[in-house]
């Protein structure tokens, strides 16, 4: 996603991967990472290295641009893909609008191993969010096309196996979504995705469909064709706030108590809700409601094993009478003190092109 793009498709979410490598003598260690799309690339930073007070970063998957053999356009969240040793799924338009947008499916070192293809009503389809559910389901969103008066963003609901290049098995689950963005699911399989032209966060509640097909809940089609769920429960979580400047919503994350955190990218804002839709209090609260922010622009979010929150910020700035995303776009950490107090936000990496989504990996190494 290239820094000339929308701000009405700034959008954003959350993942945690596992990686398991078998043990010989030693007890495996396991480290932790944050993955950041940017510029197109996918970089990742080392957590264990940023709490010693080093912040660095790694391109693991180069932007198609530089490297046309085994470079991909990588956009959104990622996604751990569950029982794969570190494999994950990422958003990825490598030459739009020629080819089409879906999801790349990857292993643990960036190789390219299948991808996942709806239809979608915008010109130049663009996912997003992404969750696996506990039973090894994605679901992903796809934005729509950009603007307040748009209302053709998907949430899909992808069926295993998921390597190859062949027709995926799918359901979408909704066409109509505002922008669609951020995708995050609870301890109850509920899916909850951000919607930013529509000013809302919406939450679609189990039981799903287990099949792309009416014997599996998924009888109808949608105008381009494609396997629609019979029946959705589905319900606004919460709707925009004016008085605290939540309107824009984009990246969605879990914390450790169950709370939803969500941010307005827009309006430069992080909240904390309960489980029933309430707003517990503001993370990050500006005293303006247009940016520039001093505490930037987030866009996606994500949480770490220590409950820290980090977030993906776009800089936004004025470009004559539009917003855009500036190229000193920032990775923005939240730490929170042991009576769940939170800290002010740090900048952990900056000088970032349209950082976009985030998400939390895990990995096991054997010690030598």
């Amino acid at each position: 996603m290239l820094a000339s793009r929308s701000l009405s498709t700034c959008l954003v979410a959350f993942i945690w991967i596992a990686v398991a490598q078998p043990s010989h003598s030693k007890d495996p260690e396991e480290h932790e990472y944050l993955y950041a799309p940017e510029g197109n690339r996918l970089r990742v930073v080392d957590l264990t290295e940023l709490r010693r007070g080093l912040a660095t970063s790694t391109v693991l998957i180069e932007r198609a641009s530089l490297d046309p053999e085994n470079g991909r356009d990588i956009n959104g969240m990622v996604c751990a893909r569950p029982g794969t040793h570190g494999g994950f799924v990422a958003g990825e338009d490598t030459g739009q609008p020629a080819r089409p947008a879906g999801w790349g499916i990857f292993r643990a070192d960036g190789t390219q191993v299948g991808k996942l293809v709806a239809g979608a009503g915008s010109r130049v389809p663009e996912p997003h969010g992404c969750a696996f559910d506990r039973e090894g389901r994605l679901f992903t969103s796809e934005v729509g096309d950009p603007g307040f008066s748009a209302s053709n963003g998907q949430l899909i609901l992808w069926f295993p196996p998921y390597e190859g290049f062949g027709p995926p098995r799918y359901c979408k689950l909704a066409t109509d979504i505002g922008t669609a963005g951020g995708i995050a699911i609870d301890t109850q399989g509920r899916v909850y995705v951000a919607s930013s032209s529509g000013r809302e966060i919406l939450r679609f509640s189990p039981p799903f469909p287990t099949g792309p097909d009416a014997e599996h809940g998924c009888g109808r089609t949608d105008p381009y064709g494609d396997p629609l769920a019979t029946h959705v429960q589905r319900e606004p979580f919460t709707g925009a706030r004016w008085k605290h400047g939540l309107v824009t919503y984009s990246g969605l994350a879990f914390g450790h108590k169950g709370h939803l955190y969500a941010s307005s990218v827009l309006t430069g804002r992080i909240a904390e809700f309960s489980p029933d839709g309430k707003l517990v209090r503001m993370l990050v609260e500006p005293t303006s409601w247009l940016p520039p922010h001093p505490t930037g622009t987030p866009q996606g979010l994500a949480v770490d094993s220590r409950g820290d929150l980090y977030y993906a910020d776009l800089d936004i700035v004025w470009e004559a009478w539009m917003p855009g995303p500036s190229s000193n776009g920032r990775i923005w950490r939240i730490r929170f003190d042991e009576t769940g107090q939170p800290s002010r936000p740090e900048v952990v990496l900056e000088g970032l092109a349209y950082p976009d989504g985030l998400g939390i990996i895990f990995r096991r190494f054997q010690p030598n």
